[in-house]
């Protein structure tokens, strides 16, 4: 990975591995959000999120952490929610909450102005992650909060989100998760992101650094996986690590009320940008 430009095109927000016009793609943006956001609201009420603070939701999806924010700071805070597609967060009618169209990597933000910064499920998509965190940094007023959230299914961790299928499924979900991962890298993206996230906001002069890396136990039929196969079929098959009958198999398989299953890991990850200055540490990211 690199922070310039890659196959002769600039490494911006919209080199994103899904249709942003499926026609269930809202409905996947939110199964999403079900099946996340208890944690990352958790989180977030613990770094104190409170009355008027000022807060950037960035990739903000289907716009749930965005309204949660705008209800949580009152009349006397603002959230700002940016995306480059950002139709499914509009229409909320919350005067503090402003959704507006917009790439992180090339359209200006305010610099010291936030007291959150929150992105979700972005980062992993970005070939510039490093340049991406720098400016989510760079937006945070001294004393505010980052927080980054990726997942992480890539090797071992593909291995142990497998043993939580069902018994003698665990070899098709290994297989299932390299694929995903091979659509990812395809992209430019990183299906392993999450484990990058803590040392990036070491590196990006963050401190007071903390992370947890979670995944729930799912009962079959719950629909933010069967969505995601669905929409990365074409992707998925044309890598050839799954063969068509083996998708159809695991999308079989997850929707059968009486199984459990683990999706993907989710590493959620914060950070305090200080009141003075930190010295940039270190190598950058892993490729």
């Amino acid at each position: 990975m690199t922070d310039g430009a890659r196959d002769g095109r600039p490494d911006t927000a919209d080199r994103y591995v899904f249709d942003r016009e499926w026609e269930r793609e809202h409905e996947r943006l939110a199964a999403l959000e079900a099946v996340y956001d208890g944690v990352t609201l958790d989180r977030l009420a613990r770094l104190g999120v409170a009355e008027g603070w000022q807060c950037l939701e960035v990739g903000c999806g289907a716009g749930s952490v965005a309204r949660w924010l705008a209800e949580r700071v009152g009349t006397r805070g603002s959230v700002l929610a940016i995306d480059l597609d950002p139709r499914f967060a509009e229409g909320h009618g919350l005067p503090n909450l402003t959704v507006r169209r917009q790439d992180l990597l090339t359209d200006p933000l305010p610099t010291d102005a936030y007291d959150l910064v929150h992105a979700r499920a972005l980062l992993e998509h970005l070939p510039a992650r490093e340049q991406a965190l720098d400016r989510l940094a760079a937006a945070t007023r001294p004393g505010g909060w980052v927080m980054v959230e990726d997942f992480d299914v890539e090797g071992a961790m593909a291995a142990a989100a497998a043993r939580y299928w069902p018994a003698g499924h665990t070899e098709l979900a290994e297989r299932l998760y390299s694929a995903l991962q091979a659509v990812f890298g395809g992209a430019g993206g990183d299906a392993g992101c999450g484990r990058w996230l803590p040392d990036a906001l070491a590196r990006a002069g963050l401190t007071e650094i903390g992370a947890l890396v979670h995944a729930p136990l799912l009962p079959g039929g719950t629909p933010f996986l069967v969505l995601t196969l669905r929409q990365l079929r074409a992707p998925l098959l044309a890598g050839g690590l799954i063969a068509a009958q083996e998708l159809d198999t695991a999308l079989e398989l997850i929707q059968r009320q009486e199984i459990r299953y683990t999706p993907n890991f989710m590493v959620t990850a914060w950070g305090r940008r200080p009141s003075r200055p930190a010295r940039r540490t270190g190598a950058r990211s892993p490729g």
